[in-house]
């Protein structure tokens, strides 16, 4: 049995990940971090999470509000408004370039 009779209509259906714009997304995410955090704070914050394993309720209190100013000095916010615009960009470029027919 071939892997396409076995693969679900629903993912077959499914558009193809633009990688570019994953790459471009990766990179200024690594840009944010650099310029957010410093080195020391960069190495405390994969510290804290890898005690955590994920789950902020497994440190103590002291290392909760560590990470979380840590979190807060990051700024997910700004991040997420650099992320928006670059994707803004390639979406109407996407569009200029469709042909129709």
């Amino acid at each position: 049995m071939s892997l396409i009779s076995r693969t679900p209509a629903r993912i077959l259906g499914r558009r193809a990940v633009p990688w570019l714009l994953v790459l471009d997304l990766a990179r200024e995410g690594h840009a944010h971090w650099q310029a957010q955090l410093t080195p020391k704070e960069r190495s405390r914050m994969f510290e804290l999470l890898k005690a955590s394993k994920g789950r902020p309720s497994a440190l103590g209190p002291k290392e909760q509000a560590e990470l979380k100013a840590l979190g807060t000095k990051l700024d997910v916010k700004a991040l997420g408004k650099r992320a928006a615009m670059t994707g803004v960009g390639v979406r109407a470029a996407r569009k200029k370039n469709r042909k129709r027919y």
